[in-house]
């Protein structure tokens, strides 16, 4: 089921994260609920730091209840406390200008932690680009952390979550709009760029969809708060899943590859637990239903028809009885004929055994994407 897995020992890579608004604290909680973070720590040379940045502390007390909890999981295992750096900054509403300067001190403590390690280091600044505070600050915060001198074994990967159709006045906002201009220069320029590792664009309508198409118990208001919920998590963990992955291999690689560009991190879910088809009925249903959604990669990547690429990397989960092999071959031929450019033959897949039976899903790797590829930019 799972991809072979190399023999040789993998040196460790420190994976660090800042978040920035309520999206940007979602991937913050992603990173500190993997397990694979906690086992680099165990390495001599290794350290972990995580920044929270919103404007009021409502939306940050779920991540720094991870971040403490993180600490007690360290000190059970004799690991010690000053390989693991957390802080949150609270901004004060109002003038946006002055935010930069609220956050300077707390970003020189945390590339302080960054620089500390003796090993290779991505530091992601994810947000959400539809909301105010990330979207006005991911490339503020990634150029005053580049100043701060992190050295050639750290590259600096920016994070941005696209909005979704259930996002209402948030979905393809003004806001939105701006920042994929300033992040599309930016990623084009060869002078002032921070994204050093390359800024990651990532689509959520899919995940959005396949929750929504069967969900329509309870209260509407209740519904919509609880699965945009749902979806910001399932997609921010998928991300940091792949982010640790075999010692964080699979992101080096794209971040040697492919930084300084914009990227396509795409996550397409095929099934959801309880909904269209459950436990125990027949396997061609869970066929159909998979293939199915797989069916509606090219409808919600967000993706304009236009886009071609050099090269495809997927990553693709399923439970161990649901023909994974298979699952792969119909979405490589989705792929392929709808986004590779002709002659090229850049195409990987990478297969992983999922703990959730009834849970599927893909990450899509696509490089080299402009602001006018995107269905969402306006």
């Amino acid at each position: 089921m799972t991809d072979t897995k190399s023999n040789i020992a993998v040196e460790p890579h420190c994976v660090h994260v800042i978040g920035i608004g309520r999206t940007g604290a979602v991937y913050v909680e992603a990173l500190l609920r993997t397990g694979e973070v906690e086992d680099n720590l165990v390495n001599e040379g290794t350290t972990f730091s995580t920044l929270l940045v919103d404007v009021g502390d409502g939306d940050i007390q779920v991540a720094n209840d991870y971040a403490r909890s993180f600490k007690t999981r360290m000190a059970s295992r004799g690991i010690p406390a000053d390989r693991f750096n957390h802080e949150s900054v609270v901004l004060a509403p109002g003038d946006a200008s002055k935010r930069l300067d609220d956050v300077r001190v707390s970003l020189e403590r945390f590339a302080k932690g960054v620089k500390s390690s003796k090993h290779q280091s991505t530091v992601f600044i994810a947000c959400g680009l539809a909301g105010k505070t990330g979207s006005s600050m991911v490339v503020d915060v990634a150029r005053e952390l580049a100043k701060l001198d992190l050295g050639s074994n750290v590259l600096i990967t920016g994070v941005g979550q696209l909005s979704h159709s259930g996002d209402g006045e948030y979905c393809n906002s003004a806001a939105q709009t701006a920042v994929l201009d300033k992040i599309d220069a930016v990623c084009k320029s060869s002078d002032n760029n921070p994204f050093s590792g390359g800024f990651l664009v990532v689509p959520t309508e899919h995940s959005w969809q396949r929750l929504t198409a069967y969900t329509s118990t309870g209260v509407k208001e209740v519904r919509q708060q609880f699965k945009q919920m749902v979806t910001n998590r399932f997609v921010a963990d998928s991300f940091m899943r792949w982010a640790v992955s075999d010692g964080a291999t699979h992101l080096a690689r794209l971040t040697r590859d492919h930084g300084g560009k914009c990227n396509m991190f795409g996550i397409a879910k095929f099934s959801h637990p309880g909904v269209q088809v459950l436990p125990g009925q027949a396997r061609s249903i869970w066929d159909a239903a998979l293939q199915q959604w797989i069916s509606f990669v090219p409808e919600y990547s967000g993706l304009k028809q236009a886009f071609k690429t050099d090269s495809i990397e997927v990553h693709i989960y399923a439970a161990r009885d649901m023909r994974i092999d298979v699952m792969e071959e119909q979405l490589k031929e989705v792929l392929l004929s709808n986004y590779m450019k002709a002659n090229s033959t850049a195409y990987e897949a990478h297969k992983n055994e999922f703990f959730d039976e009834l849970t599927s899903y893909a990450t899509i790797i696509m490089p080299n994407v402009g602001k006018n590829d995107l269905t969402s930019y306006n």
